[in-house]
């Protein structure tokens, strides 16, 4: 029999009852289930109901709000469960996530309630097994989303309260009852999300058959070799239950996990167990290492270690048989990686060297985050790779992801830096009371303990978008979780913070695209522009009749239509013609939806230049920049560079070159350049590499002419200014394009739009709402 037995699948059934108190003393009413339907788990309570076409689309249109029901009920899910137990097993049955408020039942037997949706649930389950005729039913009980948790105010927050609501009518208030929960923020409705509460058993489940001792926890921690040494230091903390005091052996293994290695070990270990939960530690050198490295550094390299729990032979002992020859109690593989990763005012080290950071903001692939599988997790994170991207940013209104988005960033090179869900307090704060902070710190321990064995994680952040002085009692709840169950990793309280910047001057201060200039913080970690998606991804969630002119259907996801307007217009020539398709009047421009789409995408692909090449050429000052957003939950209007349906948008195209390790630029001013205009532009190459970039050639053309050319050479990880381009224009200009040559082969290249410029001027009351804004959040 496997120790680890997934319980996912289709072997699911689901149901509906009405709504009991979560705290009630009875709440097993499955009998009052009318109908039960199949499902599938992981999964959530609209993934299945869509399967079986009793709800629309809630992706189409204005379909979400027809299934707002599903909301109102309470939800049971059923298997069967046919796993013989030995009489020297255990058992254990795991929950790696379930949304939100559940009871767990096996054999009729009532095992635990739970409140969250990201810590893990772990139940002895031996005894039911045993004493229950096979098979026996295993049950969850879930609440619909309207009895989630809603905030208690005090009299004075109540009167904040109502007051933020007077100075603030587009906000939801000071303190929404979304705060109240440990729940994906995002799922309450979001400026890129639908109002979409989820309820489900929306991870992965398992049954985990071992012998007399369970392998519950391990946690490898590493120390890098220092010169002359050629060992790292592995600390192996292993948390087991064992079911009566034990003289046992620990025994490890370390095998190479994604490259051609030597085995090390095994190495063995003398442990006495007393019976329940106890924590031990092991402590080896593994020799030679090879170490984990970004994918712009090198290699990832992984390793697996197998641990092993073994006891002195017993005769007529059932446990299984170790390669050493003794009973193996029970056994385990966990894979984890070799490297060190520091962060000083904003600059990350990795492995000591710096790592300029390329990075992305990442938000749910789905808002049924529930159906989201491997080879969704895979698609995604490859695009994200091969358009450079060295880092994602797992936002705070989202999730702690399933397992399979850890691996693949591990697999693939890819950074992470994680936050934990909270995220936007503007006008008031979390709550302070000892039982939601004990709630925090249970939940926000299962996010440290799911994901601290991956490599790819390089830091910690409190949230996105509060003031940690306001949240004080929060941040310390989760500087002491990440202390007591990590410590490897750099924390910080909240982002933005001092040194990082969120610099939305630019699409919702309404300032031009060559603002992001004037940007001097250390780290950018969020910018963009709302684009819309191709006609394709239009016509997949609007009605025909709602396509164009924008109207409500594009509001309902997510446009924000005179900002789009704004940047738009600027792109749009001022006398364009309709062509295809009804004209439609914006800034003195008649178009159509081609023509505005095209503008749209042109304008959020020429935002994201401004802002990266300034950032960039700021290398060895500024620590690196996060696009907001790489993804997106639900097809939207939104600042997604990759739509829902994963149609790269322009400004993902022109990624590739913005964000390969080797950049070649220009800086110039943007006017508007027309015939007979002279352009001055400095040039300059930004090399991230760990190579020098030698004889190299830079060559600078304009409507396929040659007008600058040079030699260059880069050291390594540097930025080297290369000259000055001066040229005035014999005929109306329209794109320069630069290219980097060395020997035959292209190593970088860069286009400029010369049409392009800009002179709205910025009103008042949105430099001041910017202001505010950034005061709020200290």
């Amino acid at each position: 029999m496997p120790r680890v037995n997934d319980l996912g699948g289709t072997g699911w059934y689901f149901g509906s009852v009405p709504r009991r108190p979560f705290d009630a003393s009875d709440v097993d009413d499955r009998a009052g289930v009318a109908e039960w339907l199949p499902a599938s788990v992981p999964g959530n309570v609209r993934s299945d109901l869509l399967a079986l076409e009793r709800i629309p689309n809630p992706f189409y249109d204005d379909c979400y709000s027809a299934s707002l029901w599903v909301e109102d009920c309470d939800w049971w899910y059923r298997r069967s469960l046919d796993i013989p137990i030995g009489p020297d097993q255990r058992a254990f049955l795991i929950f790696d996530g379930i949304d939100y408020l559940a009871a767990v039942f096996l054999g009729g037997q009532e095992l635990g309630r739970h409140q969250g949706m990201f810590g893990r649930q772990v139940y002895e389950v031996t005894h039911i097994l045993r004493q229950t005729p096979a098979p026996a039913e295993l049950a969850v009980r879930l609440w619909g989303s309207s009895a989630l948790p809603r905030r208690r105010l005090s009299p004075l927050e109540q009167v904040w309260g109502w007051l933020a609501g007077r100075l603030d009518p587009a906000s939801v208030g000071a303190f929404p009852d979304r705060m109240a929960t440990l729940k994906c923020q995002m799922s309450f409705g979001w400026d890129f999300a639908p109002p979409v509460l989820t309820m489900g058993v929306w991870d992965d489940v398992w049954l985990v058959v071992t012998g007399g001792v369970f392998i519950e926890d391990v946690w490898i921690k590493s120390q890098l070799p220092g010169p002359p040494s050629r060992l790292a230091g592995l600390t192996v903390q292993v948390t087991v239950d064992s079911d009566r005091p034990r003289s046992t052996r620990a025994r490890a293994r370390v095998n190479p996990a994604n490259f051609e290695g030597p085995e090390w070990g095994p190495v063995s270990f003398a442990l006495d167990l007393p019976p329940g939960r106890s924590v031990h530690t092991l402590t080896f050198d593994l020799p030679n290492p090879q170490l984990w490295q970004p994918w712009d550094r090198g290699y990832p390299h992984l390793y697996e270690l197998t641990l092993s729990i073994l006891s002195p032979r017993l005769s007529g002992s059932n446990a299984s048989i170790s390669a050493a020859g003794l009973p193996s109690l029970d056994s385990t593989s966990t894979r984890f990686g070799i490297r060190q990763i520091t962060l000083d005012q904003w600059v990350f080290t990795v492995n000591g060297r710096q790592e300029f950071i390329r990075g992305v903001n990442w938000v749910p692939a789905d808002s049924l985050p529930g159906r989201l599988r491997r080879d969704d997790y895979d698609h995604l994170l490859g695009m994200a790779r091969a358009a450079g991207v060295n880092l994602l940013r797992v936002w705070g209104g989202g999730l702690r992801e399933k397992r399979a988005f850890y691996d693949l960033c591990d697999e693939l090179g890819l950074l992470v830096w994680q936050e934990f869900p909270f995220a936007c307090s503007f006008l008031g704060y979390f709550p302070r009371d000892a039982g939601w902070l004990g709630l925090v710190e249970h939940e926000c321990t299962g996010i440290v303990r799911a994901t601290r064995n991956h490599p790819s994680l390089a830091l910690w952040c409190g949230g996105n978008e509060f003031s940690p002085r306001r949240n004080r009692s929060l941040v310390q709840t989760l500087v002491r979780v990440v202390e007591v169950h990590d410590g490897d990793r750099p924390f910080v309280p909240a982002s933005p913070s001092p040194g990082d910047a969120h610099n939305w001057n630019v699409w919702h201060g309404k300032y031009p695209l060559h603002a992001y200039q004037e940007e001097e913080a250390r780290f950018l970690s969020e910018f963009g522009l709302q684009a819309v998606p191709s006609i394709e991804t239009l016509r997949a969630f609007l009605p025909e009749s709602e396509l164009w002119p924008p109207g409500l259907g594009w509001q309902l996801h997510n446009a924000q239509l005179a900002k789009l307007w704004r940047y738009a217009g600027s792109i749009l020539p001022t006398n364009s013609s309709p062509g295809a398709g009804q004209g439609w009047r914006v800034r003195g421009s008649s178009a159509s939806l081609d023509d505005f789409l095209a503008a749209s995408q042109q304008a959020q692909a020429l935002g994201l230049q401004f802002a990266i090449e300034h950032m960039r050429r700021r290398k060895g000052e500024a620590g690196g920049v996060c696009v907001w957003q790489f993804n997106e939950p639900w097809p939207a209007i939104s600042w997604a560079i990759v739509d829902y349906w994963r149609r790269p948008k322009l400004a993902y195209q022109r990624l590739k070159d913005l964000y390969n390790p080797v950049l070649v630029g220009l800086t110039f001013s943007q006017v508007g350049y027309r015939q007979g205009d002279v352009l001055q532009a400095g040039v300059w190459v930004v090399n991230d590499g760990l190579e020098p970039l030698i004889d190299c050639a830079l060559m600078i053309e304009l409507a396929s002419e040659r007008i600058y050319s040079a030699s260059v050479t880069v050291p390594a990880d540097s930025l080297a200014v290369v000259g000055v381009l001066r040229h005035q224009f014999r005929a109306e200009p329209r794109e320069l394009g630069l290219a980097l040559y060395q020997g035959e082969r292209i190593v970088a290249r860069n286009t400029y739009d010369l049409t392009y410029h800009d002179l709205t001027p910025v009103v008042w009351r949105d430099r001041l709402m910017r202001w505010l804004a950034d005061v709020l959040l200290r």
